[in-house]
């Protein structure tokens, strides 16, 4: 068990190689402004993955016209980070906060079969169809991210997604990937300015 947990971690950041929208929600209710000061937070048990995911973001976020800050040198990773949330968004004058985290990890395997199998006639005919008619194996591992953002006077969610993509090894492609989706996905949704 602990094994599978450090694998999700490992794969929170390092997920996708593209990404897409699969689940989207907006409150109805909100009537806004649009966020202009947000701060980020990745949660991760890496502190690499942490520090990349919140420090693109942060980046992004900024070249978009929006002021972002990184969380991770203010508040400690795990449930300990809670109680410094409030200072650090009162400090900071953030007036949303973003957060991501891994919602699913699922192994998949294609089996494509190829036709009905080897024929009769013979072992000769038999092995050759054995050849043509053997199944195409594939296995992705596709990661399932969550990325929420919070308005900070009322405390309620105003936006929410979930993206899928293929487990990659390429963290900082990967953190750039989810951010060039998501930033003006928020910015058409009207929840930053």
């Amino acid at each position: 068990m602990k094994y599978r947990a450090s694998l999700i971690v490992a794969l929170l950041l390092s997920a996708c190689a593209t990404f897409s929208v699969t689940n989207e929600w907006k409150d109805p209710s909100w009537s806004g402004p649009p966020a202009s000061n947000i701060l980020v937070i990745g949660v991760a048990r890496s502190d690499t993955m942490r520090r990349l995911f919140e420090d693109t973001f942060a980046r992004d976020l900024s070249a978009a016209g929006v002021r972002a800050e990184a969380s991770y040198a203010a508040i400690p990773s795990g449930h300990d980070g809670s109680a410094k949330l409030g200072d650090v968004v009162r400090s900071t004058g953030s007036d949303a906060v973003l957060v991501t985290r891994v919602q699913r990890v699922e192994d998949r395997i294609n089996v494509t079969p190829t036709g009905p199998g080897p024929g009769y006639g013979g072992f000769y005919g038999w092995y050759g169809g054995a050849w043509d008619n053997t199944p195409e194996i594939t296995q992705t591992t596709v990661v399932t991210l969550e990325t929420s953002l919070w308005d900070v006077r009322s405390q309620k969610l105003v936006w929410t997604v979930t993206t899928q993509g293929l487990a990659s090894n390429d963290i900082p492609k990967a953190t750039n990937e989810l951010s060039k989706t998501l930033i003006p996905k928020m910015k058409a949704d009207g929840v930053i300015r």
